[in-house]
């Protein structure tokens, strides 16, 4: 028998192995880096990407990252920008605790389903 191809997405800089969501305004996700909130591209269970017009460093910055799953969450943790094609940044995301992690991996499967009863899933 033969076994069945598994095929993934390339990994970029980041090396994010994981899913990723690209949310919409139905998903209600808030990104706040040193005091300014900004849009979100894409997330996954250890990273994420955001738009910013401005400069970013390759550095670790302090985050609050709100979302909704049934209540409102709010995680606090630090993220590590590894790449730079301004005005599109992305990095890991570091110091989540295991239920930080948890959150953020329901976070992104209910909005899978709400995208699928859409019909507006990202393929």
């Amino acid at each position: 028998m033969k076994k069945p191809l598994f095929e993934t997405e390339d990994l970029d800089d980041t090396n994010r192995g994981e899913f990723r969501l690209y949310p919409t305004d139905a998903d209600d996700i808030k990104l706040i880096i040193a005091g300014k909130e900004v849009e979100v591209i894409n997330i996954s269970g250890n990273g994420i990407a955001f738009k910013f017009v401005g400069n970013v460093k390759k550095a670790t910055y302090k985050i609050i990252l709100e979302f909704g799953i049934e209540e409102k969450h709010r995680i606090e943790c630090a993220l590590k920008v590894l790449r730079q094609d301004a005005p599109v940044y992305s990095g890991n995301l570091m110091d989540l605790s295991a239920t930080d992690t948890r959150l953020i991996g329901q976070f992104i499967i209910n909005s899978q389903k709400r995208a699928i009863r859409r019909g507006t899933a990202h393929n």
